[in-house]
């Protein structure tokens, strides 16, 4: 699919959770969540910088957050082009989607998990993603703001950024939609409008979305971070003690999984915990190391006070 097929698709995949009428409290706060996020996106940042033209550009790292805001981003990007093709005095049907690429920046601090890191090439790949990574200097990480500082000499043309940020990240509660950066920074906006999400409206809207999900989550990881500071999160382990008789705490998806976007008619995609990257061995061995081999996928976990307990004090 080029940029134009799978940003409409991703436009169908959004339309079709907002008409859901399964009325469970997560499903409706979820398009709560996602009407407003839309909101932001086309009423407040792609009426100040242009969407086509390199003004913005997507900061993506691979996770559950920054995926789920790929798919709203490339939906309203799809929104934008159909309602400004409306306008002109030529058909729809006519005219052509004005982008190949998206222009996206993946800053690459710490070592990366091998799983990680093939679910960013083949997403790249599936999304149509122009993707700059940062490069590490030797015998130390560089520093984020010079990593974007780096990017934006390349592509002087950014003038803001999309970045999938929660509330619920740490400092996430001082941050706002729209923001200039800090004065020890590069000079470009932050455009965050995913503050409001909780992480049940992460996993209801992505395992609804039926899109490939990074293995790491499959496997009990619910935040990620760099290889030395991130381990699968120990309230999913199957021995927990808060998991009695090894019993699956609730799984609050199970209709989103069962009545997932074109769920059964894409042979390509059979069903989420099938990711685009399998688990890496290496990456299979930090659960091993950890004396517990078994944990419940990420998206059985919905306390945003724990999705973090997986990560490790540097």
């Amino acid at each position: 699919m080029g940029l134009s097929e799978v940003s409409e698709l991703c436009y169908k995949i959004t339309e079709s959770y907002l008409k859901l009428n399964h009325e469970t409290s997560i499903i409706i706060e979820t398009q709560n969540a996602i009407r407003l996020t839309r909101h932001y996106l086309l009423d407040d940042i792609f009426t100040r910088w242009s969407p086509i033209n390199g003004e913005i550009s997507f900061s993506y790292n691979g996770g559950k957050d920054c995926q789920v805001l790929l798919l709203l981003y490339l939906s309203c990007l799809w929104e934008f082009f159909i309602v400004n093709a409306k306008r002109s005095q030529f058909e729809a049907k006519y005219q052509k989607f004005p982008m190949e690429q998206l222009p996206t920046v993946f800053i690459d601090q710490d070592e990366t998990f091998t799983t990680l890191e093939n679910f960013i090439l083949e997403t790249s790949k599936r999304y149509n993603l122009s993707l700059y990574e940062s490069k590490k200097e030797v015998g130390r990480n560089q520093s984020m703001a010079d990593a974007f500082r780096d990017f934006l000499k390349i592509y002087p043309e950014t003038k803001a950024i999309a970045i999938g940020v929660r509330s619920t990240d740490p400092y996430g509660e001082l941050l706002k939609p729209i923001q200039k950066t800090d004065s020890n920074w590069p000079n470009f906006t932050r455009l965050q409008p995913l503050l409001h999400w909780k992480l049940a409206n992460i996993w209801s809207f992505l395992l609804f979305s039926n899109e490939p999900i990074c293995a790491l989550y499959v496997h009990g990881f619910t935040s990620i971070g760099g290889i030395k500071n991130t381990i699968p999160n120990p309230y999913l382990a199957v021995q927990n003690k808060e998991n009695k008789e090894n019993k699956a705490p609730k799984l609050y998806f199970e209709w989103e999984i069962k009545n997932s976007f074109n769920n059964g008619e894409s042979p390509t995609n059979k069903r989420i915990g099938t990711s685009v990257s399998y688990l890496d061995k290496a990456d299979e061995k930090i659960s091993i190391g950890l004396g517990q081999t078994k944990f419940f996928p990420g998206w059985y976990l919905i306390d945003d006070a724990l999705e973090r307990a997986g990560r490790l004090k540097k």
